[in-house]
């Protein structure tokens, strides 16, 4: 499902607001513009310009993202003993204190794991900013109607394009530069390795910032001394790309580069045209922000934001669509249940006409199965009666050799009487089976009941045609004396 997506990042003199739309693959920007800001401007003179150019230029989205200045972060790789986010969360803090100016209290922060460590270890690179920075530009835009849902360093945002536009590189070097500032993002194995933003110096000429560049290009990439990677993949967006810095940079490194525009997946503007590369952080923190950035987002915990009544309207819609579609699971297998029942009623009254039928065949068709019954059981009555006065009989009436004979038969339909005769010392069943193996099934069943004192297959003959095996069983009461056979 598509949604949309809404960028704010910040510089010292700039403004980037960034909508794209989100969905499988990479985010497609919609829109976008850049706006200078005064020296030292204010969280809510930022909000508010924020949110005039959100009008202006279309630019509402469901979700909102902040962008905060790498510039102004703290940032370390420190090593702990095990991978868990959460003991990694609980420790951070007191481990990030040394390297502090102010304290932990007044501090957010945020991380993201390299591939320096193999587990059970880790290695991590955290970043650290000023808590009530955060939280004032949070509350100025909410107050402005952009309330952000995530928070992330710009260059966390870069790190993030990086490895969804160089997918399988074992390293990767991205010198981006714009505005009078330098970004360097550096990853190893599909994960952050550095991250550095720097000013360029004031007055150099061409020569002496393409040497800075090389230079720190080389101090960026020093993480690698211990473990230098096979393969290094030099990438160049921005001013950075300009032939006097690209060559001094390919020198210094001895690979060569490749335009971050020009990489495959580079993102594409409505009309059709390339991304500009000014954009580059700003895209990438749309890229991070469209997935789960995780522990990269500095609004967790405590700092997390609360649902807004959107979100909250589409949490009570999901819940009660739900509901409803467990309400109606439940109906529907009520239903079932109930339609299954009374199928299984409906066979055990076929069975049972079947059986009295066939107990009585010169019965009239017309009556029904409860006369029938009550016709039999005065039968029986008359019979019982007659054996009472001649002191012999079989025992049980025909409603119990009549059950008797009907769970012989079993109950899954695999055998069928077609005829039932009975007299005072047998009973004779006509039936149909689906193979011998029911047939000797049912002989088994039924000599193992009381009612029988003797069961035998008089015949048994297959029907192909009709897939089934006819046969005929002699059944001799229990209590007669020997009958003619």
């Amino acid at each position: 499902m598509r949604d949309s997506l809404l960028v704010v990042a910040t510089r010292p003199q700039s403004l980037t607001v960034l909508r794209v739309e989100t969905g499988p693959g990479l985010p497609a920007p919609t829109g976008a513009t850049t706006f200078p800001l005064p020296a030292e401007a204010s969280a809510e003179a930022v909000a508010e310009t924020a949110a005039r150019l959100v009008r202006e230029q279309g630019l509402d989205a469901r979700r909102v993202a902040l962008g905060l200045d790498a510039a102004e972060a703290t940032l370390r790789r420190l090593p702990f003993p095990f991978t868990a986010p959460g003991k990694i969360d609980l420790v951070l803090g007191p481990e990030y204190e040394p390297f502090l100016t102010t304290p932990p209290a007044e501090t957010a922060l945020a991380w993201s794991a390299t591939a320096l460590a193999a587990p059970p270890e880790t290695v991590v690179l955290a970043a650290a900013v000023s808590r009530q920075t955060l939280v004032g530009q949070t509350i100025a835009l909410a107050a402005a109607g952009l309330a952000p849902q995530a928070a992330c360093l710009d260059l966390a945002g870069l790190d993030a394009l990086l490895q969804a536009l160089t997918p399988g590189c074992e390293a990767v070097l991205c010198v981006h530069v714009g505005a009078g500032r330098a970004d360097f993002v550096c990853r190893l194995d599909d994960a952050p390795l550095a991250w550095r933003s720097l000013p360029l110096p004031e007055a150099a000429d061409a020569g002496q910032q393409a040497a800075f560049l090389a230079r720190e290009a080389l101090l960026t990439l020093s993480p690698l001394a211990g473990r230098p990677p096979v393969g290094l993949t030099l990438i160049l967006g921005g001013e950075a790309a300009r032939p006097e810095t690209a060559a001094a940079l390919e020198t210094s490194l001895g690979v060569p580069s490749t335009s971050l525009s020009a990489l495959p997946g580079w993102p594409r503007l409505a009309l059709g045209e390339a991304l500009p590369e000014a954009l580059a952080l700003a895209y990438g923190l749309a890229v991070l922000a469209a997935k789960d950035p995780k522990t990269a987002n500095f609004l967790r915990g405590d700092l997390a934001p609360a649902a807004s009544r959107a979100t909250l309207r589409r949490a009570l819609l999901l819940a009660g669509g739900s509901a409803l579609a467990l309400a109606a699971c439940a109906v529907g297998a009520l239903l079932s249940m109930t339609w299954r029942l009374d199928a299984s009623l409906a066979r055990t009254r076929a069975e049972t006409e079947a059986v009295v039928t066939a107990a009585a065949p010169e019965l009239a068709p017309s009556l029904t199965t409860a006369q029938k019954l009550s016709a039999l059981r005065g039968r029986l009555a008359e019979r019982a009666a007659a054996r009472r006065d001649q002191g012999t009989g079989p025992t049980g009436g025909v409603l119990e050799i009549l059950a008797a004979i009907h769970q012989g038969l079993g109950p899954n339909g695999a055998a069928k009487a077609r005829r039932v005769a009975l007299d005072e010392n047998r009973a004779t069943i006509d039936a149909v089976a689906d193979d011998y193996t029911t047939v000797d099934a049912v002989k088994r069943r039924l000599a193992a009941m009381p009612v029988f004192s003797g069961v035998e297959i008089r015949g048994a003959k297959n029907n192909p045609e009709k897939k089934q095996v006819e046969f005929q069983l002699d059944l001799k009461l229990a209590g007669t004396g020997q009958g003619a056979p």
